[in-house]
């Protein structure tokens, strides 16, 4: 078998890898040395049972974890040998059995005719003779050929089916994925960041593995999203280029896996962060391309839907703006009011964006009113999107400066910096209230309180 090839080196004489691999494991645990080396116990245990051959990559690890310094590297390279190269080979032995057939051309003086051919100095001139004999064995047994044949495309089959990546590592990123997507408000920005990175990196080191083709292409779509994730965190932390470069990827992992679903979703953070970086050309390109993907009736599609809108509206296109505000609002009654989770749709957020998109119509009653359907969504539970409602509460606040009332609009600003988990857009967003009210009311002293408040948010921004 491939995997008991005998171990040189530093090992003990004929000792096979998986021998080595278990004398160097030592008193550590099959699930320690597993953990350590990111591969399943299971898998370890075939190893050192000389059941599989494994990777250098997988060796390298494994070195590395049973602290062996080089000495199973070594084992390894002195077992990898030729004789695994002859396991694809179709075997030809058993045409040492068949009756040889006779195939001199005799001439006038009887010798055989291959012998007057020219050779090479040194040459067998048996070769062409005993390559014949075997063809044409071959050929008078045709069973052998395809018993031969067989037997290659079944080692074929069996080699594409080695894999170094165990189930659990699957599951373990499947589970974190939905926590994050569904659970994101729960967590801040801060935390998201490193852990979903570490997970991303966990991920970049397993594509090294050898694995399935299906494997691979769960692991581009599991890169995928969780550089989405990493994309919405970096913008909440302010981090616009690492932003947009996780957005590149999240699309360039799920593009290769064909998930373009994934792809939209990619564009859709793009869109936000470019909005907010006040590129609102680009954000409204990227909205375009990703809506031009996303299923339609999907929460992806209902959410490109909305960055359409504000991406007109952003650019002053009143015209296009008010047509996609229609085709929001629409979705809308198909929506539930308020959705858990980074990649939903609901209502309170069309409301919201309608909100948004009014204001920069200048459409102030009519973003008040979708401010505050909004609002009566987020109310019901506070805490289920802190981000979002304090958005909400900022457009309010702004509307309500513009009709002349400062008070309200600095009720709905301090309560929009109150929110228990910082996002970069809320300080920016209520900036922006700041200034307006600023410029509106100069001598209220409800608005020096409120820039005070919101000094104090930049000065130690909760994340």
């Amino acid at each position: 078998m491939a995997g008991t090839g005998q171990a040189g080196g530093g090992g003990m004489a004929g000792e096979t890898f998986g021998e080595a691999l278990r004398r160097l494991r030592g008193s550590q645990s099959l699930r320690d040395v597993a953990r350590s080396a990111s591969v399943g116990k299971s898998y370890i245990d075939d190893l050192e049972k000389d059941r599989k051959w494994p990777s250098r990559e997988i060796v390298v690890a494994l070195d590395a974890a049973t602290n062996a310094d080089g000495e199973l590297i070594a084992a390894y390279d002195a077992g990898e040998t030729s004789d695994r190269i002859a396991e694809f080979q179709p075997s030809v032995a058993a045409t040492d059995s068949l009756p040889t057939l006779d195939v001199k051309d005799s001439g006038d003086d009887g010798e055989d005719a291959t012998d007057r051919r020219p050779r090479a100095p040194g040459g067998d001139p048996t070769n062409r003779r005993d390559a014949l004999r075997l063809g044409v064995a071959a050929l008078a047994t045709p069973e052998l050929l395809i018993t031969s044949a067989e037997h290659e495309a079944r080692e074929l089959t069996r080699r594409s089916e080695e894999t170094d990546l165990g189930p659990s590592s699957l599951a373990y990123l499947h589970k974190v994925i939905g926590d994050y997507g569904l659970h994101y408000a729960r967590y801040s920005a801060d935390e998201l960041w490193r852990s979903a990175r570490g997970d991303r990196r966990q991920v970049a080191h397993l594509l090294q593995l050898r694995m399935t083709l299906k494997q691979r292409r769960e692991l581009y779509i599991a890169a995928a999203w969780l550089s989405l994730i990493l994309a919405w965190a970096a913008h909440d932390r302010g981090d616009a280029r690492a932003s947009l470069a996780y957005a590149a990827d999240a699309r360039h992992h799920a593009g290769e896996a064909d998930h373009h679903e994934a792809v939209a979703w990619a564009w859709d953070v793009e869109a936000t962060t470019l909005l907010y970086a006040d590129r609102p050309d680009e954000a409204l390109s990227a909205a375009q391309q990703g809506a031009a993907l996303a299923s339609r009736g999907s929460a992806a599609h209902a959410r490109l839907t909305g960055q359409l809108v504000r991406g007109y509206a952003r650019l002053g296109r009143s015209g296009p703006a008010s047509d996609m505000l229609k085709t929001l609002r629409d979705q809308a009654e198909h929506l539930s009011p308020h959705s858990m989770g980074l990649f939903s749709a609901d209502a309170a957020r069309v409301w919201s964006v309608a909100a948004t998109s009014s204001l920069w119509l200048g459409h102030v009653e009519q973003a008040r009113d979708f401010a505050e359907q909004a609002m009566q969504v987020y109310e019901r539970d506070p805490q289920a999107s802190p981000t979002r409602r304090a958005i909400a509460a900022l457009d309010l606040g702004v509307a309500c400066a513009r009709l002349g009332n400062a008070e309200q609009a600095v009720a709905h600003g301090s309560a929009a910096i109150s929110t228990p988990r910082y996002a970069a857009a809320i300080f920016s967003r209520s900036t922006d209230l700041a200034s307006l009210l600023e410029r509106s009311y100069p001598q209220a002293a409800v608005v020096a309180q409120f820039r005070q408040g919101l000094a104090e948010l930049g000065a130690g921004p909760r994340r």
